[in-house]
């Protein structure tokens, strides 16, 4: 593991779209090229990252994720991408 790695975390807000939406609010992340971003919805575990191993593909990190951090009673998303940078 690269010791320089930054974490950095949205917080998520709770309520279900179309019955009770949450108050929205913006949040802004600088994303450098070779980041790797992963979102999460709620039907995964608090604390999902811990163990992640960045060094599989996005594909494969997200499948893992799902496979140990599902909790099995809400529907579950992972999202992983890395991001490579603004075209020239």
């Amino acid at each position: 593991a690269d010791g320089n790695r930054k974490k950095e975390s949205l917080v998520l807000s709770a309520g279900v779209v179309g019955v009770r939406l949450p108050l929205l609010r913006a949040a802004v992340l600088q994303v450098a090229p070779r980041d790797t971003l992963i979102f999460a919805t709620d039907g995964i575990r608090p604390g999902f990252e811990e163990g992640v191993t960045l060094s599989q593909t996005p594909d494969r990190t997200a499948q893992d994720i799902l496979a140990r951090g599902s909790l099995g009673t809400d529907d579950a998303l992972v999202l992983v991408a890395t991001y490579r940078g603004r075209s020239q």
